[in-house]
């Protein structure tokens, strides 16, 4: 039966496409993670600039009164072994420029504090605030003190390329893009699997950080020592699971990839470069830890 001419027939497609429906869901998937990709990189390229604008006097006066929760402490001889080789380190940082400015006008000296805390995995890490803490496991992870001054000069470098405060403030502004882009599904499967691609951006620019640090923590080695000996022996102890392949889903480069960028820098040094023994406080500190347990990496 025919309509009437008066009648036009609706056309067709106005408020609803022919195409398949899983098409147009593929479609509109692709197009929210592309711009949650996007979005995830602006922001965190934007804080990258900004962090190190920002005064360490802001960032310290933020810390609790009481400071932050570090984990048991060990405040003996070993802590203060620790500690000393620390500030050794950082007094040797103060030569190296970053970017062209003195790294004491970034972070003043006077803020690091160096901690050996008690957890079960060899671990350190850099928090807000220059608190640097090293695990008691990590003393039986490395075999000579040019080992334990990577880790150190690593944290140090963290510190004073304003890791903490930049991690800190990605991970803000990132929950915000992800609840602007998504609303009230940013916790749901959907909004989870959209949120995919940005964390995977997220992990990439951790990842750089990692490495950015072990560069400059090199350059602190090769200022204090003379050379980088014995720098890769914590990620020779440390086995760190799937190798560079499985790297895009991780926080932090892989052991190999590491210790290939160690061992470029070792490649400058001179024949008689040698390393020097922990120091006596340090030696068997803790019953060997399984290095496979937990996550071992430096933060």
């Amino acid at each position: 039966m025919s309509l009437p001419e008066g009648n036009p027939r609706i056309p067709e497609g106005i408020n609803a496409h022919n195409d398949n429906p899983l098409r147009e869901f593929l479609v509109l998937a692709i197009g929210v993670s592309a711009a949650l990709v996007f979005a995830v990189a602006a922001l965190s390229l934007s804080i990258h600039l900004l962090a190190p604008c920002i005064p360490f006097a802001w960032e310290a006066r933020a810390l609790p009164q009481d400071g932050l929760p570090l984990g048991p402490t060990s405040p003996d001889a070993r802590e203060d072994a620790v500690a000393a080789l620390g500030a050794s380190l950082l007094e040797s940082s103060l030569a190296l420029p970053i970017e062209g400015e003195p790294p004491a006008q970034r972070v003043p000296p006077a803020y690091f504090h160096f901690h050996l805390v008690d957890m079960d995995a060899p671990n350190a890490f850099a928090t807000l605030g220059a608190n640097i803490a090293v695990t008691l496991p990590l003393l039986n992870s490395v075999d000579s003190e040019n080992g334990l001054a990577m880790v150190l000069a690593h944290e140090i470098a963290h510190v004073q390329l304003r890791h903490p405060i930049e991690a800190a403030g990605r991970g803000v502004v990132v929950q915000i893009a992800l609840a602007a882009l998504l609303g009230r599904n940013a916790n749901s499967l959907w909004g989870s699997s959209l949120g995919a691609g940005g964390l995977f951006t997220l992990l990439s620019f951790n990842r750089e950080m990692e490495l950015a640090a072990d560069r400059r923590a090199l350059a602190i080695l090769r200022q204090h020592y003379g050379h980088t000996a014995g720098a890769d022996g914590f990620f020779r102890a440390i086995d760190d699971g799937p190798g560079q392949w499985a790297e895009f889903t991780r926080t932090h480069p892989s052991s190999e990839r590491r210790i290939a960028l160690i061992r470029e820098a070792m490649a400058g040094d001179s024949a008689d470069a040698h390393t020097r023994p922990l120091p006596e406080a340090l030696r068997s500190a803790t019953p060997a830890a399984d290095p496979g347990d937990g996550e071992p990496a430096l933060q």
